[in-house]
């Protein structure tokens, strides 16, 4: 093997080198693109839950947006998010005073009953003990509303008890309107709901972070499931941004960083390769010239032996020539070591390079991957979430329309789950969620796909299953969790599955078949719940 065979076998490692790095890069950009519309996503239903506070901070919200969609540098969207935590920290102050406000005529308004003449016995100790009870103040709005609506009712029955007295102008005040959901927060004009909440709090868990940013992401997560103060809260979201801009700025530090190592070891490769191939065309120029140098004494060897008249010239001439020749062939040889450990040198100055870059590309390609998964799993119950379902049903959907095989959908939701939030807390909602989680993946057959759809949706992909077959096992998973021992706050619980089932058909396509088990699941539900509907 000659030397410019072993170089162009280097150039051809090191392209393949190239293309695996130009890979990495796409899918490192896929999932940042992933990430930026995870972002989005969250950004547009912050929108809704901040639209009416301000207009300033709806227009604010809508440009963020507009930056992460067409993927802006990350020092703008850093200064829009700097503006974006100003404003709602003004309205966070601008909250407090409204607290402060409302107390204050709470209790003018507790006083001015109490100063009536003639109010009954009962109903003065009462009102002094609510007043008494609300002396240092609330966290939040919401918490005055049962107390306002308690006042009112002790003006309702002052009223009745001196129905001749003369209205006090205090009495004349609009009433108060409790928000329709006793989970409600208010926040300025704005009604913040616990389900609402929830949906936040689900959006979050499908955000892929570094482990690190993950736990303080789940920890803001805890305290916004837990806080009822509107200030709180509008602080929790503050953070959140926080947390998934110093994330970004992560990714896009080490990204850079595994970038401009892999531009610098490609460049000193590239050079030392020219290098090479311009030492061996000046090495082969020398061989050909001690090559042509050889010849000639050779020659001149031959054309002495011709000439020479007797035997004793023809030796004398013959040694001083044989001298020459191998004097010029040590010098060849001389020549031909150096070289050689030249280029030895190279290529193992070159072969170091490539092994540092195949170092970081397998940990580069270690870190995507592992976001790759990240990106496609549920973060609190670890099975597929929603991307990897519509991925693999999308797969799975082209295999039967190519192939016809028995392939079936069942979607299955927890009963009355959101009692179990509200009465119980998020904490047991969510460990509700891993058991049901474990229980179905332990309890359906081998090879089916299982993944949470969203909120306490779960869904299912069975390959090769008939209708009954089908049936007999959602069934036995059905009456296995319905058996399973829950216990909240020393409660014993009962936790039951509603479940949907369908076979795809010829003419289906992804969303026809997603409604029809979905309507089967609803129809469990609407038919008493805990059971099993299968529908053609």
């Amino acid at each position: 093997m000659n030397d410019s065979s072993v170089a162009q076998k280097q150039l051809v490692a090191l392209k393949r080198k190239l293309d695996t790095a130009i890979e990495s890069r796409s899918l490192l950009e896929d999932d940042f693109n992933l990430q930026s519309n995870l972002l989005i996503q969250f950004i547009g239903k912050l929108t809704l839950v901040s639209k009416g506070i301000d207009l300033e901070l709806d227009n604010r919200l809508a440009q963020l947006r507009t930056l992460f969609t067409k993927s802006a540098p990350i020092s703008e969207i850093e200064e829009k998010i700097s503006v974006i935590s100003k404003l709602l920290q003004q309205h966070s102050i601008a909250n407090r005073k409204n607290i402060a406000h409302v107390h204050e005529q709470f209790n003018q308004a507790g006083e001015s009953l109490q100063k009536i003449n003639g109010l009954p016995g009962d109903l003065r100790r009462d009102l002094r003990t609510l007043l008494t009870e609300t002396k240092d103040g609330k966290d939040s709005l919401i918490q005055y509303i049962p107390l306002l609506s308690q006042l009112l009712t002790f003006y309702d029955h002052s009223l009745k008890a001196k129905s001749g007295m003369v209205n006090q102008g205090i009495l004349q005040a609009p009433p108060v309107t409790l928000p329709e959901s006793k989970n409600a927060i208010i926040s300025g004009s704005v009604v913040l709901d616990a389900q609402f909440l929830e949906k936040i709090s689900i959006s979050l868990s499908a955000l892929s972070l570094s482990k690190a940013h993950t736990n303080d992401l789940l920890a803001i997560k805890k305290k916004l499931l837990a806080n009822k103060s509107s200030d709180k809260i509008l602080q929790n979201f503050i953070d959140i941004f926080d947390v998934i801009v110093a994330d970004f700025k992560d990714e896009q530090r080490s990204a850079k960083n595994f970038l401009t190592s892999l531009s610098a070891t490609l460049t000193t490769v590239q050079s030392a390769v020219k290098e090479t191939i311009v030492t061996q065309k000046t090495s082969q120029k020398t061989n050909d010239m001690i090559n042509l140098k050889l010849q000639s004494q050779l020659l001149d060897m031959t054309g002495a032996v011709e000439k020479a008249l007797t035997l004793s010239q023809v030796k004398e001439d013959i040694n001083e020539k044989l001298q020459i020749i191998a004097n010029t062939l040590e010098q060849k040889s001389k020549f031909e070591q150096l070289n050689h450990q030249q280029l030895a040198d190279k290529l193992n100055d070159m072969s170091a390079k490539v092994e540092q870059l195949e170092q970081q590309s397998e940990m580069f390609e270690e870190k995507l991957a592992e976001q790759q998964r990240k990106s496609m799993q549920d973060a609190l119950t670890k099975l597929a979430n929603r991307a990897a379902f519509d991925d693999f049903f999308a797969k799975a959907m082209i295999r039967f329309h190519r192939k016809s095989f028995p392939l079936a959908l069942v979607v299955i939701d927890i009963d009355d789950f959101k009692k179990i939030n509200d009465t119980y807390g998020h904490t047991a909602g969510d460990k509700t969620l891993q058991v049901i989680a474990n229980s179905i993946v332990k309890n359906v057959s081998k090879g089916v796909f299982v993944g949470r759809y969203g909120g306490e949706e779960f869904v299912l992909i069975y390959s090769k299953i008939q209708e009954e077959a089908l049936f007999a096992e959602l069934n036995a998973l059905n009456n296995f969790v319905a058996r399973l021992p829950f216990k909240f706050k020393a409660n014993k619980v009962s936790i039951t599955l509603s479940i949907g089932a369908t076979h795809i058909k010829p003419d289906d396509n992804i969303h026809i078949a997603f409604e029809r088990a979905d309507q089967a699941m609803y129809k469990a539900k609407k038919e008493g719940k805990n059971q099993v509907i299968y529908v053609k």
